[in-house]
């Protein structure tokens, strides 16, 4: 791994310490090792006179895979959307899912992010993806009770754990869907992985009222209650949406020091309703990372655009605003990389040499000062201002990959369109997922 230095960034955005200008950040062995006058450094040189240098994002819950279902019967409510995705789902293979991962992590690479939770099947293959494209990720096998049971989970997850022993950059999380698609005893035995991997377990909770009063009525407890109540709530627990849980809950939730994601785009796209309280949970000390959730129900990846609707909710729901730009940098940098398990999402040595760069010269970003700085990455940038993005001191995307990945994602996109092509074919000739006829 040859050293990486990063020559006299414009702006560097440290989400502690804040902005600093006209500084070298020098990578070496996968961490940062200098931040400020690192002269005499050899090894590849990234000329950042025009560039704003921050740390890396992280997707704190995604389906990578469910790329493929991008604008797939878009416009409908949680409850018929994924009535009519798991139905495509019974027709995944895992060269789909592969080509589907693929295309995901080229955009997550693209966009900023340099890691991400995933949940979805066939995760072996995503773990090898993630491994040829140089991204961090942590996969699992999905514990759902009409597909799997749980001896037969708990052995695939186990296989799979092993077989990550060998990777560099992909591990293991423990996938246990939601107390409404699976039973508490497998979390119980998720929860026992954990212990023996040091994996997370991460399981949707509290997503939609529906799912509340499913989990009251089968336990007769509200979801993160029923999962108190059973000795199942640890600091091992990484539970995602969380906007209809309640106060007790949250407290409860801060106390086992179990961490959170926050998918704002999926949420408000799906009429979830609810909205967890960002600054109290923060406020609380509970870690909450950011997630785009799949694009199937958010259409993009792009963890910029979820820092900005973070912030946005929050202010609409509250008719205030307590929660800021920094709020959701945070989240989206320190939050997701303490949820992966990394000592990153600061610009400070010893710290994961993962990191951003993006064009300062952009017009949206005009006019760009230290004072502004945060605010335009929040609620200015998007991906597409990123330059390069460096995964572990690895240049992983750059403007030289950006051609390449583009060439790539068209050959993969007719490979996906032949799904629906045979998708059309099972629901009827003629039919369209928006309702419109096709021609």
């Amino acid at each position: 791994m040859e050293p990486i230095l990063v020559r006299r960034c414009r702006f560097a955005v440290d989400p502690v310490e804040g902005v600093l200008r006209d500084v070298d950040i020098y990578l070496e062995g996968g961490q940062i090792s200098c931040v400020g006058e690192c002269t005499e450094k050899s090894g590849i040189v990234l000329d950042a006179h025009s560039m704003i240098c921050m740390p890396a994002l992280y997707n704190a819950h995604t389906h990578a895979a469910m790329v493929l279902f991008r604008g797939f019967h878009d416009d409908a409510k949680l409850e018929e959307w994924l009535e009519r995705v798991w139905r495509a789902e019974k027709r995944l293979t895992p060269g789909i899912v592969a080509d589907a991962s693929k295309l995901a992590v080229m955009e997550m690479l693209s966009t900023g992010t340099a890691g991400f939770v995933d949940m979805y099947f066939y995760p072996e293959e995503t773990a090898r993806v993630a491994e040829e494209m140089g991204i961090r990720a942590l996969v699992g096998p999905v514990m759902l009770e009409n597909m799997t049971s749980i001896e037969k989970w708990v052995s695939e997850t186990l296989r799979l754990a092993k077989n990550l022993e060998k990777g560099r950059l992909v591990r293991l999380v423990v996938n246990v869907h939601s107390l409404y698609a699976a039973p508490i005893e497998a979390v119980e035995a998720g929860l026992e992985i954990a212990a023996r991997t040091g994996a997370r377990l991460q399981m949707h909770a509290a997503e939609t009222r529906r799912e509340v009063y499913a989990v009251k009525k089968r336990y007769g407890k509200f979801p993160v209650e029923a999962l108190r109540d059973a000795g199942l709530l640890t600091g091992k627990l990484h539970l995602v949406h969380m906007g209809w849980a309640t106060s007790w809950e949250y407290r409860a939730v801060a106390e086992a020091g179990a961490t959170v994601a926050h998918c704002p785009v999926s949420n408000m796209k799906l009429a979830t309703a609810g909205f967890l309280p960002l600054h109290d949970l923060q406020g609380e000390g509970i870690t909450v990372g950011l997630g785009t959730d799949g694009a199937a129900s958010n259409n993009v990846l792009d963890m910029f655009r979820e820092m900005k609707a973070a912030v946005l909710l929050q202010r609409h729901s509250y008719w205030d605003t307590r929660v800021k730009a920094l709020h959701a940098l945070r989240a989206a940098t320190l939050g997701g990389a303490e949820i992966m398990g990394l000592r990153a999402g600061r610009l400070k040595p010893g710290y994961e040499a993962d990191l951003v760069l993006l064009d300062a010269s952009s017009l949206h970003l005009q006019p760009l000062r230290a004072d502004n700085l945060v605010s335009a990455l929040v609620y200015a940038a998007t991906g597409s201002d990123v330059a390069y993005t460096i995964v572990a001191g690895r240049i992983a995307y750059s403007p030289e990959k950006a051609s390449r990945f583009s060439r790539e994602a068209r050959r993969i996109a007719e490979r996906l369109n032949s799904f629906f092509k045979e998708e059309t074919m099972v629901r009827g000739k003629g039919a369209s997922p928006s309702g419109l006829v096709s021609r």
